[in-house]
Parts: structure tokens; C-alpha cells; sequence
């Protein structure tokens, strides 16, 4: 920082700046993101910035209660005296202005389009994620868990969803409400409620009101909007800035943890007490459960131990008709000891964490050879549609030999055949532990990061497809310690795009090249993570 700027600053803090000094300095904050940084580490802005005592007002608007009564909490400090606080405000609020300013030019209302599902406008970049939707009603086209949400306007009429932004922010709504989707770390809600958690590196979401702007600063935060334009606001955890949005000479305030504030319609702000759960807590009274109800289609093995023909293997949900021993190509070479028309089913030989009965019921052992084998969905995946589908495979390898430098191939495939040539996308896992997905137009993407090495593993994949625009395809390979939360993760560890092809990927095809031997179970394929994944209520946090 250079000695001109640092002077500036140190005179604003001790009081004794004057006019032209403090001009200068807001200058500099405007026009330079450098000295912003650098003042904010010097005068700690989250500590020092305070504007007004703000008379008190009791409500009970945020109707988040789990039996606590926060209220006592709820009491905002006290205003900083003198010349201190005053330039702290009005140099803070340079950089506040600023943020909002960038705000205001990325959302302009010009450049908002629909999300995906509206026709010629689903090929516009999408800027978060539906990961939870529990008796939701919308007005217009229904959303689904795993959706890609695009810039544009929601209805929620009733129920709870939760989405995670790109920026990074999570946000909960709950209906009835109205919120407009702007750009990947903010969002205006015209009326209802959302609760807001911005954990490292998602700082600096914006949620403008129809009144006001709120702007977290590492937070947990709650917003409410009345019909009138009402806004109330209730932090959790961090500080929260918020100023009246028509007011441009307001300086903002500063609200921190334990905090409420209620914004009329007149812009005049008033204490109230802070009356709202933390993120985890609100999750926890939701309490989202697993959905298997939900499965399109579902092999679980459930057979006897020992050889089943394939003829018999007729069991599961969601299929057309049974296994068939499918001979490879090309480098699969052809099949010496397969020809035998069976399954090898097995009991008790996969020990998972999971809350699943993977392995104890029955699992399917493929030999230490080249294998495929294939079943047909009763509901094929459109890939010139507008869905998403995910699925769950347990995988273990035998280790009944110690030579692990042979390579070891798993691969399981969605295909089609639109034609001569056959459409698929391959989710798997090579010798060198390398997760990969190869895409309908036959180009392969692998993941960056080797996985540590582990017998068993639980695969999930998702594929997002789409009439207008590129369909993606994301995989991850969890190991037996891991934990699932009940919703799908922020990262995969493979993620591909490719161009939308008029395919129906009719059927599910299992092929191994092993030197070991792999036993797979609980093949699960369904509309959203939680009718797919294993979670349990210790991944609610």
C-alpha cells in the first residue's frame, strides 16, 4: 500500500480528515479494487462500520421458530460516536456502492431470459441448481431436483426448495414466493421467504427486495419480503450490509450475528428480534429422506446364491425383460469363457457403511474376464428432451489375488442405437484409477485426481439432456468412508458437455475386463439424487 493511500486511510480513521482528504480517498476506493482490499484489511470493516441506533420493534413475521425463542438476542449495538464512525461509513459505502453498482450493470433487467424447459430460451447459461424440491407446487413449468436453473423469474406456490448457486451461495425458499434468478451470486425476491448460506469463497451475495439490497459479507442470513415490500432481515451467523434501494445517498448499515432489522415501505429501518433457525437447523426440521419411490428402474439382485440362468434374472423394477450376455467389440475382443448363459450371484461378500442392503442380499460377481452384459429400460432416456436422470452403482473389486499391476477396467454405459451406429455415454473406472466419462460424440474426458486406493466404491452420475443446447454428464466415485449429503455435490470429479443428439438410450450396459474379478449391486437410476443415493440423517448438516 502506497504511504499517500495509507495516510488517507489513518487520517479517516483518527477523525482528523478533511474534505478534500476524504474525497481523494473515495476516489481511490472507487476507481481501484487494489486500495478497497487494502483498506478493508486496515480499518476491519466488519467490525468498525455502524451508522444509527434503530428504535426497537417486536415482530414475528420469519415464522422459522424449532422451539427457541431468539428474541432475547435480538438487541442491536449500539451506534459508533463521533468523526470515527461517520468516515468509516460514508468510505465504506464507496465500496458497497461499488459492489452494488456491478450488481445493478449484470442484472439488467435486458439481459434476463427464461430457464431451462422454455423452448428457444433453455440454451442460456445456467447459474445454479435445484437440489432439493419437497411438496413443491409451481406456477408455471415444474422444477426438479437436479435441474439447471437459468436467469429468469420462479413461482413457488407452496412448499420448501433449495438451491445452490454457482457463485457458490446456498438459498432456501420457501412458498408462497416470488424470486427472480439474476446471476450466479444474486437474486431479487419480489415477495417470500429465502435463508441464505454463503460459506467461504460465496461472499458478496446480493438479495435485492423491492425496497431494499442486502449484501452478505460471509454469512447466514434471512429475508423476508411482504406483498407490500416489506422487507425484513435476520442474520444468523457473520454480518449482512442492507440499505434502502431507492435511497442512492443512504449509507448502508451493517447487521451482524444475532441481529434483526425490519425495512417498511418507506425505507425507514427498525429493530426487531432475530427469529430465525441456523441453514442446518432449518434443513434438520425439513428433513429431506431418501426417494427410491421415485427409481425408473432398479437391479438389486435379489436372487438365490449360486448360477442363475439369465432367462430367470427377471426380477428389480423398470425393465424390459431380462439380462442378456452381450458379446464385445472392437478392443473387447471375443469371449472364451463366457458363453455360459448365467449370472454368478453372491451373498455376503460386499461390506458396505451405506444405509443400504448392498451385498446381503444378493450381488452379482463377474469373473476376472472380458464381460458384458446388457438389459433394456421399459423408459428409454431421451437425449433430444429437456430431463435429468441420475444413477447409483455399488462396486467392488475382488481381491482374492495379491497382483494388483494388471489393469482392471468397470464400465457401465447408456445406449441407444439411433440408427446403424450406436449412441451411448460410458461412465467408468480404469486400472490406473482414473475415473472417465465417454461422451455420445465419442470423446473421452477423465478426471484430473487419481483415486486412493479402495476395494469398494459407490458410483453416481448424472446426465442433464436438453432440446436446445449441450447435454451434460457428471460422474463421481465415492469410497466406503465417505459420507453422501442429501444433496448432489457442488464438484464432481469428471464433468463433460457435449452437443444434443435426437438418441433414445434404451438400455444399461455392464461391461468389466478384470484380472480379479468385480461384484457390482444396487444399480439405481432415477429422477433425482436422493431417489438414488444412500443418505442418512447424519448427512442433513
Amino acid at each position: 500500500m502506497s504511504h499517500e493511500l495509507h495516510s488517507l486511510i489513518s487520517a479517516a480513521c483518527d477523525g482528523r480528515a478533511t474534505d478534500e482528504e476524504l474525497a481523494e480517498l473515495t476516489r481511490r476506493l472507487r476507481d481501484d479494487l487494489e486500495a478497497r482490499d487494502e483498506y478493508l484489511r486496515y480499518v476491519d470493516l466488519h467490525s468498525a462500520l455502524s451508522d444509527e441506533v434503530l428504535p426497537a420493534h417486536a415482530s414475528a413475521v420469519v415464522a422459522y421458530q424449532l422451539g427457541s425463542d431468539r428474541g432475547q438476542n435480538a438487541n442491536l449495538s449500539a451506534a459508533s460516536k463521533g468523526r470515527f464512525g461517520w468516515y468509516i461509513a460514508i468510505a465504506a459505502s464507496v465500496v458497497i456502492v461499488a459492489v452494488i453498482v456491478g450488481f445493478r450493470t449484470v442484472s439488467s433487467p435486458s439481459q434476463i431470459v427464461g430457464r431451462a424447459g422454455d423452448g428457444e430460451r433453455a440454451a442460456t447459461v445456467p447459474i445454479a441448481t435445484l437440489l432439493y424440491s419437497e411438496d413443491c407446487k409451481w406456477q408455471g413449468n415444474a422444477l426438479s431436483e437436479g435441474q439447471p436453473l437459468h436467469p429468469g423469474g420462479i413461482h413457488l406456490v407452496s412448499g420448501t426448495a433449495m438451491a445452490r448457486f454457482d457463485g457458490g451461495a446456498e438459498l432456501v425458499l420457501v412458498g408462497p414466493a416470488a424470486i427472480e434468478l439474476l446471476t450466479p451470486a444474486s437474486v431479487r425476491l419480489q415477495h417470500g421467504d429465502v435463508v441464505v448460506r454463503a460459506s467461504n469463497g460465496a461472499e458478496g451475495f446480493v438479495v435485492a427486495t423491492p425496497i431494499s439490497e442486502v449484501i452478505d459479507l460471509g454469512t447466514e442470513f434471512a429475508v423476508r419480503v411482504q406483498r407490500t415490500g416489506a422487507t425484513e432481515v435476520h442474520v444468523l451467523d457473520g454480518e449482512v450490509s442492507y440499505r434502502g434501494i431507492h435511497a442512492a445517498e443512504q449509507l448502508s448499515k451493517i447487521l451482524r450475528a444475532g441481529e434483526g432489522v425490519i425495512i417498511d415501505e418507506t425505507g425507514r429501518p427498525r429493530a426487531i428480534p432475530m427469529n430465525s433457525p441456523r441453514f442446518h437447523e432449518f434443513v434438520s426440521s425439513i428433513n429431506p429422506q431418501p426417494r427410491s419411490d421415485l427409481l425408473q428402474a432398479y437391479e438389486g439382485f435379489h436372487y438365490s446364491p449360486g448360477n442363475l440362468p439369465l432367462n430367470e434374472s427377471t426380477m428389480g423394477r423398470g425393465w424390459n425383460g431380462p439380462w442378456r450376455l452381450r458379446h464385445p467389440r472392437g478392443v473387447w475382443g471375443d469371449l472364451e469363457h463366457a458363453s455360459q448363459e448365467n449370472l454368478t450371484i453372491v451373498h455376503g461378500e460386499i461390506d458396505v457403511a451405506w444405509p443400504v442392503p448392498g451385498g446381503r442380499l444378493g450381488a452379482l460377481k463377474l469373473p476376472p474376464e472380458k464381460l458384458e452384459y446388457e438389459r433394456h429400460f421399459r423408459h428409454p432416456i431421451d437425449l433430444d428432451s429437456n430431463s435429468v436422470t441420475f444413477f447409483s452403482l455399488m462396486v467392488q473389486t475382488v481381491a482374492a489375488t495379491t497382483d494388483r499391476s494388471s489393469p482392471d477396467r468397470m464400465q457401465l454405459s447408456f445406449a441407444g442405437s439411433p440408427g446403424r451406429q450406436e449412441t451411448s455415454v460410458t461412465f467408468g473406472i480404469v486400472g490406473a484409477r482414473l475415473p472417465f466419462i465417454r461422451l455420445p460424440s465419442g470423446a473421452k474426458v477423465d478426471s484430473a485426481v487419481r483415486l486412493p486406493t479402495t476395494d469398494i466404491m459407490l458410483w453416481i452420475g448424472k446426465i442433464v439432456t436438453r432440446k436446445n443446447g449441450n447435454d451434460e454428464f457428471c460422474f463421481r466415485a465415492y469410497s466406503a468412508h465417505e459420507q453422501l449429503n442429501f444433496t448432489e455435490p457442488a464438484t464432481w470429479q469428471v464433468e463433460g458437455r457435449a452437443a444434443s443428439l435426437p438418441a433414445l438410450l434404451d438400455r444399461v450396459v455392464l461391461r468389466c475386463d478384470s484380472s480379479r474379478g468385480i461384484i457390482i449391486d444396487e444399480l439405481r437410476i432415477g429422477p433425482t439424487w436422493r431417489s438414488v443415493a444412500p443418505i442418512s440423517e447424519q448427512s442433513l448438516e
